[in-house]
C-alpha cells in the first residue's frame, strides 16, 4: 500500500526567528512572521531535507538606501551556515531550490535597502548552485509564513 503523505496541520512546526535559520532532516513545516524580513527557504526537489534563513532588513541612519556592509555580511554569513547545514544534513541532495519572500514593511519604506539585500541574498544562493524558483516582495500588514521543506510548499498561514 502506498504511503500517504501527512497533513501539513499534523507536521511538528519550527519557528525561525528573525536572524536565524532551522535545518530539518525530516518532514516538519518551518513557520516565520515576515514584517521588514526576508525569508530564504532552502529544499531539495529530490530529498526531504530544507532549511529556512529568516533576514532582517535594517533601515540605516542618515535615509541611505543601501544596506550597511556589517548588515550584509552578517546576513550572507548566516546563509553560509544554513547552507553548510543543509549539506551536512543531506549530503546525498544534489537538486537544491530556493523560494524568497520579502517584506518591506507596512508602508514600504524598506523597499529600497531590501531590494539590495535581497540582489545580494539571490546572487549568494545562486553562486552556492542553487536555483532560485520563486522570489516574490509585498508591504503591508506582516505576514506568517509556513515552509515544507519535504513538499517544497510555501503558504501562508
Amino acid at each position: 500500500m502506498p504511503k500517504v503523505p501527512t497533513p501539513a496541520a499534523a507536521m511538528p512546526v519550527h519557528d525561525v526567528a528573525v536572524d536565524h535559520f532551522e535545518v530539518l532532516k525530516d518532514d516538519g513545516v518551518l513557520r516565520a512572521r515576515v514584517d521588514g524580513s526576508i525569508v530564504v527557504c532552502l529544499y531539495d526537489a529530490v530529498e526531504e531535507a530544507g532549511g529556512m534563513v529568516h533576514l532582517r532588513i535594517i533601515p540605516t541612519a542618515f535615509g541611505s538606501t543601501e544596506a550597511s556592509d556589517e548588515t550584509l555580511a552578517a546576513d550572507l554569513l548566516l546563509l553560509h551556515r544554513c547552507l553548510e547545514a543543509l549539506q551536512s544534513a543531506a549530503p546525498a541532495a544534489k537538486n537544491w531550490q530556493a523560494r524568497l519572500v520579502t517584506h518591506y514593511g507596512a508602508d514600504g519604506i524598506l523597499q529600497p535597502i531590501g531590494r539590495g539585500v535581497l540582489q545580494s541574498v539571490t546572487h549568494a544562493i545562486e553562486d552556492s548552485g542553487v536555483r532560485v524558483v520563486q522570489s516574490e516582495g509585498e508591504s503591508g500588514a506582516a505576514v506568517t509564513l509556513g515552509f515544507r521543506p519535504a513538499m517544497g510548499q510555501l503558504r501562508r498561514v
